[in-house]
Order: C-alpha cells, then structure tokens, then sequence
C-alpha cells in the first residue's frame, strides 16, 4: 500500500502572500489524532508509531539508502461524518528538490485516507465530505485551487490544494476519487522536522 496517491500531492508549488497559518493548525487537530503540531516531533512520532488504536501497522526505519515509511489502518477512529468501512494513516518521507541549483531536502507526506464502499452511495459520502471540508476550510487559508480527475473524459474525483504564505509547498491538500475499488478521501498534510519540531514543508515559520 505505499506510496497511495502521494504522486498526486507531492509538487504543489505556489508563491503567495502573507497570511495566517492557523488553519492548517486547526485543520490537523480537527482530522489527525496523532497532531504533529500539538507539541515536539518526537512525540508526534512516538503517539502515532505506538497508538494503541491502530493495527497492521508497516514500519519502515530510516537508513542511509531508505528514507522513513509507516502505515496502519485505526480500529475506532474516524473524524468524518460518514461511517468508513476503513480509515488508513500513512506517514511517508520523500526526497524533494525545489530548484535545479538548490540540493535535495525531504519533506514528509503524512495522509489519513477514508474507504468507502465501491457504489453510488459511497462515492456520495466521500464526494459530501469532501465538499463539506471545503466549505468549511476554505475560508482559513490565502488561496486554494481546484481539479477534476478524470478517468478519461469522465470526472471520477476532484482535488483541492490550499495554500498559505511564505511556503514552496501547499501545506494541505484534499481529494476524493476511485483507489482499489473503493472510494477514497484522502487527506494529506505536507511536514518537516525543524529542532524536533513539526513545520510546513518548506517554510521557517515554527508553531
């Protein structure tokens, strides 16, 4: 199950202006249950790795040829209104480079995906979900952007990135579609570690 719709969400650049970060802050406290902005990120770590709530966990440590990897799927956990048949956390470090001149840095993607059943009725649970997070969210950052997936010339799931100030990354990104079979809501926050602490990906701005 790697690497689940991260090419999707990976390069989001933007160049925008200043405004308040909070949303993101509220927006991960609302969704994860292990927040990487509630305090140090070893913590953060140490509450997700050992959550007693999630099984069939896959561990992938750092080493000098293999960069971290961790999934697990929650037992009684879910922050959505719709009832998911799963609910998956994911926590991905990838290697980035933001400019030809400039080296390569990482930035970890960390996901919650939401699992529906592959009929009309989940696709509208997923699809009113993620609209619902919109309407609400929207409003807390300086700018988002929207697109269809398409499967052919069918739309067959939507996108959204939203976008603060003074970062190369979009923090936060939404997005429903078919994965497997299933439908899926995917939520995916973009993070580094800076001082033990959680940042967004490339940005100095500290919590």
């Amino acid at each position: 199950m790697k690497k689940i719709l991260v090419s999707l969400f990976i390069f989001s650049f933007c160049v925008n202006q200043p405004f308040a970060q909070d949303g993101v802050f509220q927006f991960a406290k609302s969704y994860f249950r292990s927040d990487p902005f509630a305090g140090n990120f070893s913590s953060f770590l140490n509450h997700l790795l050992n959550d007693p709530s999630l099984k069939e966990k896959e561990i992938q440590k750092k080493t000098d040829s293999t960069l971290f990897y961790f999934s697990g799927i929650y037992t009684n956990y879910s922050p959505f209104f719709f009832k998911p048949k799963k609910v998956q956390v994911l926590l991905q470090e990838i290697s980035v480079q933001y400019a030809d001149s400039l080296p390569h840095d990482t930035v970890f993607i960390y996901q919650l995906l939401a699992y529906a059943d592959p009929n009309d009725k989940g696709q509208q649970d997923v699809k009113k979900e993620f609209e619902k997070i919109h309407r609400v969210f929207n409003k807390r950052f300086y700018n988002s952007n929207y697109q269809d997936l398409k499967t052919g010339e069918a739309i067959t799931g939507g996108l959204h990135h939203y976008f603060v100030s003074y970062t190369r990354l979009a923090p936060l990104s939404t997005a429903w579609g078919k994965l497997d079979n299933d439908y899926v809501l995917n939520i995916t926050l973009r993070i580094q570690a800076s001082e033990n602490k959680a940042i967004l990906a490339a940005s100095l701005y500290k919590p």
